[in-house]
């Protein structure tokens, strides 16, 4: 089971003991100033002429290594909470590679991009101005608290009673903010994962009159968050009153107790300086509770995505991976709608699969590229499971061009070489490039440096698949797995196809609905209902089609 990555882990110690270094100097200033009001104060009796210039000067020193210490401290949990939710990140990142594509497709892309977006905002601040504000605030308080008392027992007890009190509603109100951030964190969610799925097709939704419903709808739900974001700041508000009140009470009760029992004006001075300079640590924690509630819902939905079942890698045995087209052999296995499948790719055959809609085509490749593992059977290259490849081996071994097949904003170049092992030069790039009509694309884009949008916006949708070919082409795999590779292509389709399966000696997996494509095939495996129904030639197949 994943877990969160330690905040004092990977070199964040460093930054926490710097934090706590810089409370204990805002702690030591915070002190000095209330001692050198109290001097500053006492030289209002004196009938001497001379200025208390020591203590003024010790004043002004006092706040300004309070403020240098507070700008060091905010740059420095800055820099802990961002490196903090950068190593959440990756781990996510890296820990979802590894989930099989049926449980990731099942999610919402909306409410996936929020874990990677607001969720480590939350993480980020918890660390940043939650609990490094809590450490500065556990030190310069008790602190302040202990000079009240040195200067003046009565006057310390005084303010220290109402601040006291004042943090003890703030403790038990905090925990409250749970509920109201658990709520707020689910409307978000919901309105991103709407918002996510209507905006690339606002302009389709228009032409199909759905403007009116779909405004509707979202503007319910834009109503929804804000009453959840108005219970959620009313609640950190009143929590952040509270030093305020506070503040107040504990001047006046300083100022009671120090006319009642004719103390020096010097001594009452000095600590309601030293309750005014703790009144910025209160409202730091004050505002603790509502980071702390952010980031425990934060957190849970973290974990709920790092303990999705993992891929996991069974190099167990000794098998090598074959160093030439390996066989593919699938035995017994059921996974999503496909049910008893025993099939078997010798090395190097053509193999097209053909069968209707929902018939488990799409899973029985997934599974063949390690994409996920079957519910029960077996599925191996070779002696191998395909999901127990490292990263290196997967590129040498296999080629996969699926419906959703990566196109990355960056360069053409790039969009051309993702997954290629090695770096092939620009000549062989160009050639290959060149074989499935990307000429004219390359002329557009001013060569191979040109920049291709986010998702290929600035590409058609025969572009982006002409260039998934040349990238398949360019791989040189032992397995090429090909789902629908004519899919969007004009009548040059299947000639640019065949140029792909007769130009690799791969063991090759092609699903297809064209005919043409399905004839070229040294085999065809036809699925139906998640079963095989027929396997054969294609001219043997092919006279019930």
């Amino acid at each position: 089971m994943s877990t969160i990555p330690k905040i004092l882990g990977e070199g964040r110690r460093h930054g926490i003991c710097l934090l706590i270094g810089l409370a204990l100097g805002q702690a030591t200033a915070t002190g000095l100033a209330a001692f050198a009001t109290r001097d500053v104060f006492a030289a209002f009796r004196e009938t001497s002429p001379a200025l208390p210039v020591f203590a003024l000067a010790a004043l002004a020193m006092a706040g300004l290594a309070i403020g240098t210490f507070r700008f060091y401290e905010r740059l420095a949990a800055e820099k802990v909470g961002q490196h903090f939710a950068a190593s959440l990140r990756m781990k996510l990142f890296k820990h979802m590679a590894r989930v099989s594509a049926r449980d990731i497709a099942a999610r919402r892309n909306g409410s996936l991009a929020l874990r990677f977006v607001g969720d480590l905002t939350a993480v980020r601040a918890w660390v940043s101005m939650g609990l490094a504000r809590m450490i500065s605030a556990l030190i310069v308080l008790p602190v302040a608290t202990g000079v009240l008392f040195y200067m003046n027992f009565e006057i310390g007890l005084a303010a220290a009673v109402p601040i006291a009190l004042g943090l003890l509603i703030s403790a038990m109100l905090g925990p409250r903010l749970g509920p109201a951030h658990k709520r707020l964190r689910a409307r978000r969610a919901r309105l991103a994962a709407d918002m996510s799925e209507r905006i690339p097709h606002a302009p389709e939704l228009r032409l199909l009159g759905r403007m009116q419903t779909e405004t509707r709808r979202i503007k319910v739900k834009t109503d929804k968050l804000v009453d959840a974001a108005l219970a959620r700041a009313r609640g950190a508000a009143l929590l952040r009153a509270i030093p305020d009140v506070v503040s107040g009470i504990a001047g006046a009760s300083v100022f009671l107790v120090a006319l009642h029992r004719g103390l020096p004006a010097a001594e009452a001075a000095g600590c309601l300086a030293a309750v005014g300079l703790m009144i910025q640590p209160m409202r730091d924690l004050a505002g603790v509770w509502d980071r702390h509630r952010a980031w425990r819902n934060a957190r849970e939905k973290c974990l709920k995505l790092l303990n999705m079942p993992k891929l996991e890698i069974d190099r167990s045995t000794d098998a090598a991976v074959p160093d030439a087209p390996p066989a593919l052999i699938f035995s017994d296995v059921c996974a999503g709608a496909l049910a008893d499948i025993n099939l078997t790719a010798l090395p190097g055959r053509k193999i097209g699969v053909v069968g209707a809609n929902g018939a488990g085509k799409s899973t029985l490749l997934s599974l063949a590229a390690g994409l996920e593992h079957p519910q029960s059977g077996s599925v191996l290259l070779g002696d191998i499971s395909p999901a127990a490849l490292t990263t290196r081996e997967r590129r040498q071994m296999i080629a996969l061009i699926g419906t959703r097949s990566p196109i990355l904003k960056g360069s053409l170049r790039r969009a051309l070489t993702m997954g290629v092992q090695g770096r092939p030069d620009d000549a062989d790039i160009l050639r290959q490039a060149d074989t499935f009509g990307l000429s004219k694309v390359i002329d557009r884009l001013d060569g191979l440096d040109g920049t291709v949008a986010e998702g290929g916006r600035n590409l058609s949708a025969g572009e982006i698949r002409r260039i998934l070919l040349t990238r398949a082409a360019l791989s040189k795999p032992r397995l090429m797995l090909l789902d629908e590779p004519d899919d969007a292509l004009d009548r040059d389709g299947p000639d640019l196809v065949r140029a792909l399966v007769q130009g690799s000696d791969a063991t090759t997996i092609l699903i297809t609905h064209n005919m043409e494509i399905a004839k070229m095939m040294d085999e065809l495996w036809v699925i139906e209902d998640g079963r095989i129904a027929q396997t054969g030639t294609p001219d043997a197949v092919l006279v019930d089609f």
